[in-house]
């Protein structure tokens, strides 16, 4: 019995990996901050690497949880487009157009502008009020079809 049994230990560090030896993935990473690095492709790119020191060399080490994965789910549901020489953003849950509103209007800074599509959804996916505050900016017949549509957002 005990050839079939599974170290899920192991399992999930190889999953779930959360270091890197520095050297290997130096090409892959572009430096966010003094010692904070994220990878410049694939879906790894939103989450944030902390470099560390160890007696046999410089790893990066996940400053993330894999808890955060189950937010992303939902987050998925909302897309944020922007739109830059207007400085519009266009809102979409599911697919669907919710609500086209100039970034002004939602007081996002001007330099911040260029990250809205990136930290937007998973606000609106965790803050009911904020994604009630951009429904309240579309129309009455659309935010009540959007209702019946999708009642989670009611």
């Amino acid at each position: 019995m005990s050839k079939f049994s599974l170290d899920y230990d192991n399992l999930e560090q190889k999953v779930y990996k959360k270091a890197y030896k520095l050297s290997d993935v130096k090409n892959k990473i572009e430096r966010v901050a003094f010692d904070v690095v994220r990878f410049s492709d694939g879906d790894d790119s939103s989450k944030l690497w902390q470099v560390q020191s160890a007696d046999d060399g410089d790893y990066i080490v996940a400053l993330y949880d894999e808890q955060e994965d189950a937010a992303k789910v939902t987050a998925s549901s909302w897309e944020v487009v922007l739109n830059k020489t207007s400085s519009m953003i266009d809102v979409y849950y599911k697919g669907d157009p919710i609500v086209r509103v100039a970034a002004s209007k939602l007081g996002i800074p001007s330099n911040e502008i260029a990250f809205v599509s990136k930290y937007l959804p998973k606000k609106l996916a965790e803050n009911k009020k904020l994604a009630a505050a951009l429904l309240n900016e579309a129309g009455d017949d659309v935010r009540q079809e959007l209702y019946k549509k999708y009642p989670e957002l009611a």
